[in-house]
């Protein structure tokens, strides 16, 4: 069956979340459905469009219900059978259009969450806190529900309202930017290399990096730190390195990060709270074992305890030193059909499958041609750049 979709998101760069988007376009584009790409902050010329997958950027300064009129105007013109929107924001915007159409003909509405929403609300500015209320109220109108990890599924069913049947996990894409692994990282005799990609922000942590290779000092076990990201707490970091005398490398952001590891490194991963976590099975595909908090839940998805990693039994120094001592002797020469998981082909698939299965209990009897009256996809999607700019 071939359809038109709409795969909506802030951006095409940002996050890991315009990554999934670009990356789930792009495959759904080589299956035989046409696919648009709609941008809620505005176009964005940071990077190509997918293959064979069109852009259209909402106006990025216009107001959430100029651009749910927007929205309308879109699927009035470009009539796609299915929109997929990825983060909060565009997922509410999505929710709202779906409950201003009415009818089978209007297309399918699946939102997909990426984070444990609920525990980064404590602390939070006024206008994340009644984003998040936003979401707890309408994330259950939608038609389908996507999931990062089934941590955060069962937030979204225990604590959005979102019925079971509506909602489903679909694993990230986490190896599309890892080439082929030949064999198991090497083991040195060298000091234990603990590294860090991300940014450097209070949710991650960082400094509990350079604790952790204090302890582990402090054990007998040599420890350097290397970070590839920045952010506003590396000065921080810095200092504490320098006061507890530990050796920190920082090499700015490196996207292939993973492919500059040494021979005996740990990934750390030291966040209070993820949706998921990529880097852990990046760091997995490249033969690198990992630690993770327990604490951050999502990472349960993304780490097989033994096996590809550990989870440190808290966010103290002294547990994440234990979990690295412990990862260090793992062997993941065996985890290829887990990784697979984690394929583009696999998540393609899943999400596919989702989409069909959603779409025809929405629509029945839906013809397996492009919704739509047979005009050429060429005036089709001009006609929707007008409707969504408000030419």
């Amino acid at each position: 069956m071939s359809l038109r979709i709409s795969v909506m998101v802030p951006s095409l760069s940002g996050g890991g979340a315009e990554f999934v988007a670009r990356t789930w376009a792009e495959w759904l584009s080589g299956q035989g459905h046409e696919v648009a790409m709609v941008l809620t902050n505005g176009h964005d010329a940071t990077r190509p469009a997918p293959a064979g997958v069109t852009v259209i950027g909402l106006d990025g300064t216009a107001s959430a219900l100029a651009k749910v009129r927007r929205l309308r105007g879109f699927v009035a013109e470009w009539r796609p059978d299915v929109i997929v929107s990825l983060q909060a924001f565009p997922n509410l915007l999505c929710v709202a259009l779906r409950l201003s159409l009415q009818g089978r003909s209007r297309p399918l509405v699946i939102i997909s969450e990426r984070n444990l929403v609920s525990l980064g609300v404590r602390g939070a500015p006024l206008k994340h806190r009644l984003k998040v209320w936003a979401c707890r109220k309408l994330y259950r109108f939608a038609d389908a529900v996507v999931a990062i990890s089934h941590p955060v599924a069962g937030e979204l069913v225990s604590g959005f309202g979102v019925r079971p049947d509506k909602c489903t996990v679909v694993p990230n894409p986490a190896i599309a930017k890892v080439p082929p692994r030949t064999s198991s990282v090497r083991r040195g005799g060298g000091p234990v290399e603990l590294v860090l990609a991300g940014r450097l922000v209070e949710q991650k942590r960082p400094q509990l990096v350079v604790d952790t290779a204090a302890e582990l000092n402090r054990r007998g076990t040599p420890a350097v730190v290397s970070v590839f990201g920045d952010g506003p707490l590396r000065a921080a970091m810095t200092d504490r390195a320098s006061a507890l005398g530990v050796e920190l490398r920082h090499h700015g952001w490196v996207e292939d990060w993973f492919n500059h590891c040494g021979g005996d490194a740990v990934f750390l991963l030291t966040s209070s709270r993820e949706g998921f976590g990529n880097v852990l099975v990046e760091a997995a595909a490249v033969g690198v074992p990992s630690v993770a908090a327990s604490e951050a839940l999502g990472v349960a998805d993304a780490v097989v305890p033994g096996l590809t990693g550990e989870l440190a039994r808290s966010g103290n120094a002294a547990d994440f030193a234990d979990a690295v001592e412990r990862a260090r002797s793992i062997d993941l020469s065996g985890i290829d059909p887990w990784l697979q998981r984690f394929s583009v082909q696999e998540s393609g698939t899943i999400l596919q499958h989702f989409i069909v299965k959603c779409l025809a209990a929405h629509r029945p009897g839906l013809p397996a041609g492009p919704a739509g009256s047979g005009e050429e996809p060429v005036d089709r999607r001009a006609g929707a750049r007008a409707q969504v700019h408000g030419d």
